[in-house]
Parts: C-alpha cells; sequence; structure tokens
C-alpha cells in the first residue's frame, strides 16, 4: 500500500516557524522585563526557524527530538538574551519563560482553530486540514496578545516603577535609567542615607579611575589621602548569595529623580556594582 505523501513549502515553514519564535521571544522578553536589541531577537528566531525546518527534514523525533528541543531553546534565548555576566539560573529562566509562552501560545491558537471550526464560516481558507497563511498569521497575533495579556492576570508580569536620575558627581553629570528595586536595602551604617546601585560601565566616564580600584590599591589610597577626594567616598557592607564585599558609594554634588510624581531631589547615596541581569537592561536601581 503507498503512503500518502505530504507537501511541505521548505521557505514557508521555515517563515512561520521563525515569526512564531520571533513572538515567543517578544513575549518572553515582555514577560521577563528582559532588554533584548531587535537584530539579537531576529537572528534568534531564524535559528529557530532553520531549527524546525531541519527537524522536519530529518525526521527527528522522540526522546532524541525533545533533547534537540532543550537544546534549541538554550541556543536560542542565548542568542536572544546573553550577554556579560549571564549565570545560569537566569539562563534557566529565560528557557522556562520561553517554554511557557510558547505552550500557552500554542494552546490559545489551538483554541481558536477548533473554535472557527466550529463556527462553520463560510471560509474557503479554514478546513479541519488547512488554513491560510494569512488566518494563520491573525490567529499568532490574537494568540500573542492573549498570552501576553493573561501573563499579566496571572502575575507573570509587573509594570516596573520607573525614573530618570540626573547627577552631578565630582563635577560631572550624568543621566541614568533607573527602575525601583525592592530588594536594594542597602544604606550606609554611618549617615543612614539609601543608596542607588548603578552599573559601572555608566559611570567610568564621570568617575575618577581610582574610584574603580580594588580597596587597598596603592594607587586608590593616594587618591583617597587628598581630603576633597575622600569625602566624596563612603564604604558600604553588602552581602550577596556568593558572600560579602565592601561597596564604594560617592557622595553624589546633586541628585534629582524624577517619575511620575515629577522632579524632586533625593539624598542618596550612588554606587557603582556589577547589576548584570538583576537591572533588566536599565542603569540603576533605586531603593523603594
Amino acid at each position: 500500500m503507498v503512503q500518502p505523501q505530504q507537501e511541505v513549502y521548505a521557505d514557508l515553514y521555515f517563515l512561520v516557524n521563525m515569526s512564531m519564535d520571533l513572538l515567543c521571544l517578544n513575549l518572553t522578553a515582555a514577560l521577563t522585563h528582559r532588554a533584548a536589541k531587535r537584530w539579537r531577537l531576529l537572528l534568534a528566531a531564524a535559528f529557530g526557524g532553520a531549527f524546525a525546518l531541519g527537524v522536519l527534514l530529518l525526521g527527528v523525533g522522540g526522546a532524541g527530538g525533545m533533547a534537540l528541543d532543550v537544546l534549541a531553546a538554550f541556543a536560542i534565548c542565548a542568542v536572544a538574551f546573553a550577554g556579560r555576566g549571564t549565570r545560569f539560573p537566569a539562563a534557566l529562566g529565560a528557557v522556562g519563560a520561553y517554554f511557557l509562552t510558547s505552550a500557552l501560545l500554542g494552546g490559545i491558537m489551538t483554541a481558536l482553530f477548533w473554535w472557527l471550526n466550529q463556527l462553520r464560516l463560510p471560509m474557503e481558507t479554514l478546513s479541519e486540514n488547512h488554513i491560510s497563511v494569512w488566518l494563520f498569521a491573525a490567529i499568532a497575533l490574537i494568540g500573542g496578545l492573549l498570552t501576553r495579556h493573561g501573563g499579566r492576570l496571572l502575575g507573570f508580569s509587573r509594570r516596573a516603577k520607573t525614573a530618570t536620575v540626573e547627577a552631578v558627581l565630582f563635577g560631572r553629570a550624568v543621566k541614568l535609567r533607573a527602575m525601583v528595586d525592592t530588594g536594594n536595602l542597602l544604606r550606609d551604617p554611618t549617615s543612614g542615607r539609601a543608596v542607588i546601585l548603578c552599573r559601572s560601565d555608566r559611570l567610568r566616564a564621570v568617575l575618577p579611575p581610582q574610584v574603580f580600584l580594588p580597596v587597598g590599591d596603592p594607587r586608590r589610597m593616594r587618591f583617597e589621602s587628598d581630603h576633597s577626594a575622600a569625602r566624596r567616598l563612603r564604604l558600604i557592607p553588602a552581602s550577596t548569595a556568593t558572600g560579602s564585599a565592601l561597596l564604594t558609594a560617592i557622595v553624589p554634588d546633586s541628585l534629582t529623580v524624577t517619575d511620575r510624581a515629577g522632579s524632586r531631589p533625593c539624598d542618596c547615596l550612588i554606587a557603582p556594582a556589577p547589576l548584570g541581569e538583576k537591572a533588566a537592561g536599565f542603569d540603576a536601581l533605586l531603593p523603594p
């Protein structure tokens, strides 16, 4: 008995899978507050489309196919989101969110397709085993919107409180995009002033290079022997999951925070720190 053959258009199959991956990656970025450049999202989606086409052509399935799917998900998320200092827990969280959005989006699209079939609309583009590209795109768009807003309703995402920080440090001005972080509870043990954590690379252009040297370095000690410099610096003890350290905080010449409530002066210190993925693409983390 001759088995019926199925005709597949490789270019269309690639574009459909690439589009779905791009939608899932955008949803993942939105739900996890991850910053990602457009070219990286497009590159990751193209890799996902090529992977799906390769699996189809090679006929990979079973346990081996599932293992390849997991590896491909890690690779896709790495291309889209990975950066310097990305740790395995953060990567695992991105992959989990990617799988979650894929499952939610696929389930919603299946439900929408079944519902349209039940309505028995006079549409030549829809049947039990056939759907046009345009209708598929419309269903995908609706499914993506439902997935994103449904994720918000389920608590997968919170709208971050953001602000703009304008500071003058050692006579130089800097403007920072900041996010309020309820986990930032650092305070100067002497004065009790709260500390704004900022990505180190955003402050290198305005701070003297000696500030970034380790405590006890002879060059830094000579810098700190100057009274005008020493009075601007504070050492803040900080504890993390990996241990304890001393952060160097700077007393700003002036500091203004602008949010939805308006602009106001802020009596905080600013400390350069390796924020990594925790900053979610922002320059600084404000205390609550």
